[in-house]
């Protein structure tokens, strides 16, 4: 087959990473990709081909996905294509819609939790969402992350459920590993100035707000071990930045909090050097960093919330939040881990089994499939 993707940007971070990784599945059996962005990481592959679509006016999210949409579709009128992927907020109608993100879901969500927004973003978010309506609708196929948002898709599109399918994130096995704690443990510690004896708290989220962020500080002043610490990685604004710090120093924890304020593709060493991984999230589709902290055999503390949720049986290979915004529930589990040893030892070679029904292989061959319903009349020749 002739595959067409359009995404925004392609980069081995973050939740783009799961083109790279299925494209070069897709062409080791013998299909042709063709991948359309502003920006991507390259792949060495004759197979494999980057189209260019330029960026206009970055700050403005608004304006940047209108632009985005104008060139994608105007592009995709010179090239046939046996099928198309893209994410249905974004583009118009691909022949399978990618949803990673269920607008109208998180638009409730923000309700629920009188989260405020400026109104570019309240606009932002209504443009998305009526968009991924109309996409949705047209689709030949749909793929969500989770059950939660196929469930969440059918109930506030009323789309039909057997039109779409459930993959979740895939996580590739040989760069998430407990083996990295021997190669990245000392580098890392060394590099933010952390103990090596420090009982290390990692939050890994971008924006902070929707993450759950503010609930890991909250908490940290009620963990019985006055020495343990947290490492924040990921971006935000920097006007959301300083409030978060502003919070810590009125907790007096901030000399506790190591912040690590970019998007790293070496995330797997930020795992490797950390003992528990904690994401109480408010909306998470899935939660790419919640597999791969699994698959690097952290014990992983997170929210019901998370489509990811969906692959934890708690108590057994992670802890799972009740309430997300409770810092007493969050911190008592996080004692609850480091006062049984023993414990987490078990969680950790239990998640680690877990991520396994993830792994690339098994999720890009599943896509391939919906891939393949989605243009019938295509006899499909692997070589």
């Amino acid at each position: 087959m002739k595959i067409g993707i359009i995404l925004s940007r392609c980069h081995w971070f973050g939740s783009s990473r799961y083109i790279l990784e299925t494209s070069q599945y897709f062409a080791k059996r013998g299909h042709e990709i063709h991948i359309f962005a502003n920006t991507w990481d390259k792949l060495k592959n004759k197979r494999i081909h980057f189209h260019k679509i330029p960026t206009f006016f970055r700050s403005n999210l608004l304006i940047r996905e209108a632009f985005l949409t104008f060139f994608a579709t105007t592009i995709l009128k010179f090239h046939k294509f046996d099928a198309t992927l893209a994410q249905p907020t974004r583009y118009f109608t691909p022949d399978v819609g990618e949803v990673q993100f269920v607008y109208k879901a998180w638009i409730d969500n923000k309700r629920k939790n009188k989260i405020k927004d400026s109104l570019p973003i309240r606009i932002s978010d209504a443009w998305l969402s009526w968009m991924e309506k109309r996409n949705v609708k047209r689709c030949k196929a749909v793929i969500t992350l989770s059950n939660s948002e196929k469930n969440a898709l059918a109930k506030n599109y009323k789309i039909s459920p057997e039109k779409i399918f459930v993959s979740y994130n895939g996580v590739n096995l040989n760069e998430f590993n407990p083996k990295n704690r021997k190669l990245y443990f000392k580098d890392i510690r060394k590099k933010h100035n952390i103990p090596f004896d420090a009982k290390l708290i990692l939050f890994v989220g971008n924006p902070f707000q929707r993450k759950g962020l503010e609930y890991v500080i909250k908490a940290l002043p009620k963990i019985k071990d006055k020495n343990s610490m947290l490492l924040v990685c990921g971006l935000d604004r920097p006007k959301n930045i300083a409030s978060y710090k502003e919070l810590s120093k009125k907790l007096n924890i901030d000399n506790r909090i190591i912040w690590n304020i970019k998007l790293t593709p070496e995330i797997k060493k930020y795992f490797a050097a950390s003992d528990i991984f904690v994401f109480p999230t408010l909306y998470e589709p899935f939660g790419l960093v919640i597999i791969e902290a699994m698959a690097s055999g952290l014990p992983t503390i997170t929210s019901k919330l998370a489509g990811a949720a969906e692959l934890i049986e708690d108590g057994k290979d992670g802890l799972l939040l009740k309430n997300p915004k409770n810092c007493e529930e969050i911190a008592e589990k996080i004692n609850f881990l480091f006062d049984n040893k023993n414990l987490m030892k078990r969680i950790k070679r239990n998640a680690r089994k877990k991520s396994t029904v993830c792994s690339w292989d098994k999720i890009a061959t599943f896509i391939l499939n919906v891939l393949e319903k989605a243009a019938p009349k295509v006899q499909v020749k692997y070589r």
